[in-house]
Order: C-alpha cells, then structure tokens, then sequence
C-alpha cells in the first residue's frame, strides 16, 4: 500500500475513506427499492392505476442540488441527488472547456436534468445559488446573451418532459455540500 501511496503520490490523488456500511442499509435499500408485479384480486386496474400514480406523486419527488464553478484552472460541477428517503448521491464532473460561471451553472444543471432523466426521475425540484439561473428558468429574469438562451431553451426541453419541476435559489451556505463538489 505504501508503494502505491508513493508512486501514486506525484499525481495529486487524494484518498478518501469509505465509511462502513451497515448490512441493515444494504437490505433496507433493496427492500425499498424492488417493484413487485403483483396485483390485488379485488381491485380492477383503473385502481391500481390511481394508487400507483397517487403514490408517484407524494413519495417520489427527488431534490438536486446543483453548483458549477469556473476559475482559471478550469471548470467543473457538484450534483447531489437525493430522493425523499434520504438515499443520496453524489456526482463531481470537470468539463474539459473554458466556461463563465454562468455557463458552468447551466451546465449543472444540464447534467444533473440529464442524469435525472437516465434514472427516469419525473419529479424533480432542484437547489441552486445561481439566483440568475433561478431566475432565468423561472422567467423572472430575461436571457439576452445568445449562449444563455441556448442554455436556457435546453433546460425548458429537458423539464418539458417532467411531471413536477420546481427550481428554487438558496443562499450559498445551504448549497455548501454542492460548491466542494464543483
């Protein structure tokens, strides 16, 4: 292991202990996790129909925290996903592009719309300290710079396709976990 620490060591590689995991977690997840083909006798299918969708609705709205940064060593953006049972996941992207860091948020959030949509997740609110972006999604602010409407038209196609979309602007504290990822 020290040999590899060392060999490794001119690369600037930073290690990073995993905490153990509980087999409880492991057997929780799959439990919550599985989808069971079974349908009740009593019931016709217009109903099961309505409680599956009435449970979407209430149980699977997922939370995406976005951040993107851009400084002259390049650019780069911290995703965290989190469903409505606490499971989370993490994701740290660099872009291999110079990026403003109005660009580097966008392409946040693109990311995070597209592995969203990878997981089919259609219910999604999403986190951010780019009150600009917020802003611009939301259509309180106008998007004049030809990039930024690009951008802007890309994140309306892709949350055209989603059942629940929400986009909210938090201060920088409350998206601390996010900005250590970009």
């Amino acid at each position: 292991m020290t040999k590899w620490t060392v060999k490794l060591g001119e690369f600037n590689i930073q290690y990073r202990l995993q905490p153990s995991m509980k087999v409880q977690v492991l057997a929780d997840f799959i439990a919550e996790c599985t989808i069971f083909d079974n349908k009740p006798e009593d019931t016709n299918d217009n109903t099961i129909k309505e409680a599956t969708t009435l449970k979407l609705n209430l149980k699977s709205i997922w939370m995406l925290h976005i951040d993107g940064a851009s400084n002259a060593q390049g650019s780069g953006a911290g995703l965290i996903l989190m469903n409505s049972k606490g499971i989370v996941t993490e994701y740290a992207f660099r872009f291999n592009f110079k990026a403003s860091n109005n660009q580097a948020e966008y392409e946040a959030l693109l990311t995070g719309l597209k592995i969203a949509k990878e997981l089919e997740i259609y219910s999604l609110k999403i986190f951010t300290n780019s009150q600009l972006i917020a802003g611009q999604v939301k259509d309180k602010f106008e998007a004049r710079d030809p990039i930024m409407m690009k951008y802007l038209q890309k994140v309306k196609d892709f949350t055209a396709s989603l059942k629940y979309f929400e986009i909210f602007h938090i201060p920088r504290v409350e998206n601390a976990w996010a900005d250590v990822l970009s």
